[in-house]
């Protein structure tokens, strides 16, 4: 088993160690959290070595792998400390704030022969497994459009000074909290991106900042794309594919916190549609344990640095616009 410490036991960081309870091949073994009483409380009840820095837990011998879950600002520094002490990471999403940081986070994990996991465990979903399935099979036709929506006010209660609503932190609305899983699925079914356009505005008074992101995609493939996402509208996401051959949704009513069924539908050109349910599974786990096996030398990783890295650059690229109100280009 891969014996691995929890850096940051925040909500995801908790949430984390709570899904790999019972995992035959990750054993949650310590935890880091500069505040002491949160740290004790969650270590006492999960019976894990407990650690205020994260310079202690790189020293212990007996931790094989770190998983960063601590706000997005820290995770190069931790990140590149985690490599000098030649530890396994698994970083969670966003993989970093820009192109230059994840470059020189994957430039040195690759120089040590590190194999990275990502926090995007939505890939290990049943409903996108099969829509994946249905896209690559070529059943729809010819490729034309995706249209992704993100949306869920699970912010709006959030402490308003939390790094969670800080700009700095977590820019362009929500995309590092719903939109880079989106992207990053985008990804897998269109390539990689060309070029964008992404707009910012607020218009509820319940979130502090702008609460409204649309985004154009334009895929080098030829396919184009939208995504929207909304701050302060109650969950609510759906991912459809059209082709000219057919078209196939996932409707989302299931999140790690809401524990419902989502909904895949596909028509084919004889219009007639299917619909099919798929129960929530612990994704969280199917993820982190698969880069685990991948790292113990048993089998591969769903997620390429390649991939890694694009979806940060598509990230940067949404910030950059929506600064600037420009289409961006993404070399």
């Amino acid at each position: 088993m891969l014996k691995i410490a929890v850096i940051g036991l925040g909500w995801w960081g908790s949430t984390i160690i709570k899904c790999l309870q019972e995992s035959n091949i990750v054993e949650i073994y310590a935890a880091v959290d500069i505040d002491e009483k949160r740290g004790n409380f969650i270590c006492s009840k999960y019976n894990l070595r407990y650690y205020k820095n994260i310079e202690d837990a790189l020293g212990d011998i007996d931790v094989d792998a770190v998983i960063i879950a601590t706000a997005h600002g820290l995770h190069e520094e931790m990140f590149i400390s985690s490599l000098e002490a030649n530890k396994h990471i698994f970083c969670e999403k966003p993989f970093a704030l820009s192109s230059k940081a994840a470059k020189r986070m994957i430039t040195g994990a690759e120089s040590k022969g590190i194999i990275i996991g990502i926090g995007h465990e939505r890939r290990y979903e049943g409903a996108l497994e099969e829509l994946k399935r249905v896209v690559d099979s070529g059943k729809l036709g010819t490729l034309l459009h995706l249209e992704f929506n993100a949306s869920y006010n699970m912010m709006v209660n959030a402490p308003p000074t939390g790094w969670r609503k800080d700009p700095r932190e977590a820019p362009a609305g929500m995309m590092t909290a719903l939109g880079v899983h989106q992207t990053d699925f985008m990804q897998t079914l269109a390539g990689p991106v060309k070029s964008l356009n992404s707009q910012l505005i607020k218009r509820s008074d319940d979130f502090p900042n702008e609460d409204v992101l649309t985004i154009q995609f334009n895929f080098k493939s030829g396919i184009s794309g939208s995504l929207t996402s909304l701050a302060t509208t109650p969950f609510y996401q759906r991912m459809t594919v059209f082709g000219d051959r057919g078209w196939i949704e996932n409707r989302e009513i299931s999140n790690v916190d809401m524990p419902d069924p989502a909904r895949l539908m596909w028509c084919a050109i004889d219009n007639e549609i299917h619909t099919r349910t798929f129960k929530m599974t612990n994704t969280v786990r199917a993820n982190i344990e698969s880069w685990a096996s991948a790292v113990m030398g048993n089998g591969s990783y769903r997620f390429s640095n390649e991939e890694i890295l694009h979806n940060v650059e598509i990230l940067e690229a949404i910030v950059s616009s929506i600064s600037s109100g420009q289409e961006v280009k993404i070399s």
